[in-house]
């Protein structure tokens, strides 16, 4: 894995992890944290709040992010594979389960006594095997 798929995969939007206080290397980060971005984020990309991200709505997002003055980069950055990694089932939408589903299984890999927390130290082992 990339370090690029590494922050696509905790799929966070900017705005909301510098909300959060979310930096990666910075600080612990609880699985809970995760999700609860993620279900942020989810939301800012549901225009039509229907329970389910369509390529419309995401590719709306994109251009959001895209437009800001960082372009999104960083921690939080939507990629543009995003929809198709995380659309599982197949069925052309993304669910919240699905759009949770990858940052928390990034998490996962990187809380190696699963404890519920990613201290600084498993952040740095989980960027040694992404490089």
């Amino acid at each position: 894995m990339t370090k690029m798929i590494f922050v696509a995969l905790l799929s966070l939007s900017a705005a909301t992890a510098a909300h959060a206080g979310l930096e990666l290397g910075q600080r612990p980060i609880t699985r809970t944290e995760v999700a609860t971005v993620a279900k942020k984020q989810f939301a800012e990309m549901d225009a039509d709040k229907d329970g389910s991200v369509s390529p419309d709505e995401f590719q709306r997002y994109r251009e959001v992010q895209n437009a800001q003055p960082d372009q999104g980069r960083g921690l939080t950055h939507i990629g543009r594979s995003w929809f198709d990694k995380c659309d599982t089932n197949g069925d052309g939408k993304v669910s919240l389960s699905e759009a949770q589903a990858r940052p928390l299984g990034l998490f996962d890999m990187a809380d190696a006594n699963r404890d519920g927390v990613a201290s600084l130290s498993e952040q740095s082992l989980a960027m040694l095997f992404i490089k």
